[in-house]
């Protein structure tokens, strides 16, 4: 199973000159529990490596690194081919967790069967957005909603229509 997972503003932001615009310590637990409960395997584009991540892997999850970059890094496998490390990947429980260009081209190839995406109630004038999904998929379970840090938000899940 293939989930995309991620945090978005009401107009889909998910990042603000490569960075996330909000600190939600609770949602940072929550998306750590999620990519460790369910395989474990967390693939990452380039860009959200390095400015979400630091260049650093996630601790105690299997971390995948799509990148045309051949350098090694301790921790990381590197993929260069999309289609052909899903393929491989074929039958494996796999978290996307971005950023924006990933998330687009998972979706558009169909591949996608659940969304994880944390609706916070706040607009942070991004950059970055996360896909247009919901005609594609459909919601099936959502929180009460949180608050911390001034933010209200709801963890949602939604699965391919």
């Amino acid at each position: 199973m293939i989930r995309l997972i991620a945090a978005i503003d009401r107009k889909r932001g998910i990042a603000k000159h490569g960075y996330m615009p909000w600190n939600i310590p609770e949602d940072e637990a929550y998306f750590s529990e999620q990519t460790k409960t369910h395989g474990g395997k967390v693939l990452t584009g380039g860009k959200t490596f390095r400015d979400t991540y630091k260049s650093r892997p996630l601790v105690d999850r299997t971390n995948y690194l799509l990148t045309r970059n051949k350098q090694p890094i301790k921790g990381v496998q590197l993929v260069h081919d999309l289609t052909a490390w899903l393929a491989s990947m074929d039958n494996q429980d796999i978290w996307i967790a971005g950023g924006a260009d990933v998330f687009q081209q998972i979706i558009d190839a169909g591949k996608a069967d659940e969304l994880y995406i944390t609706h916070i109630d706040a607009d942070f004038g991004c950059d970055q957005f996360f896909p247009d999904y919901q005609s594609k998929f459909r919601l099936v379970k959502q929180s009460d909603t949180h608050s911390q840090n001034g933010f209200n938000f709801t963890y949602d899940i939604y699965a391919r229509a």
